[in-house]
């Protein structure tokens, strides 16, 4: 009797943890868009968003890193931190972005790169999340899309 009790002990110890783990998995990834119209002239920059973002929202943009030769490359490399704060007051979220920027002529450039979500305030103080982001300007004017997946809200 006694080895059959420590026989179900030692089951119990083996199985108790696979249980805890199951239980402590991440929740699957949410996509997520977000499209954003830029302008360059005044500063003034806004978004819309889709998944468990919040709808739409301004944004700000922050260059920490400027590298490239565009005058022989016609390309360079930006690292971007950007703040998006969310109309419905729910709060901000933050990315950071390496852009890798074409230029197309003299009034017009192309972009895309990976986008990190990391963290921010209110509802998003959690988030984190990864995707592409493209975009195109021409003038004082441009429209950047991304796209990815939320894999912590």
């Amino acid at each position: 009797m006694r080895r059959i009790i420590r026989l179900a002990a030692l089951a119990l110890a083996v199985i108790a943890p696979l249980g805890a783990a199951a239980s402590g998995q991440a929740a699957a990834p949410v996509p997520f868009t977000i499209t954003e119209q830029v302008n360059f002239a005044t500063g003034f920059n806004t978004f819309t968003a889709t998944g468990p973002l919040c709808p739409s929202g301004t944004f700000i943009d922050d260059v920490r890193v400027f590298a490239g030769h565009p005058e022989s490359t016609d390309m360079l490399n930006l690292l971007i931190r950007t703040v998006y704060t969310c109309d419905d007051g729910s709060g901000s979220f933050f990315a950071l972005k390496h852009v890798f920027i074409t230029f197309v002529d003299e009034d017009s450039i192309t972009n895309t790169g990976p986008i990190q979500l990391l963290g921010g305030t209110g509802a998003y103080t959690q988030l984190v999340g990864h995707g592409v982001d493209n975009g195109a300007s021409t003038g004082d004017t441009g429209v950047g899309q991304i796209s990815g997946f939320i894999t912590q809200p």
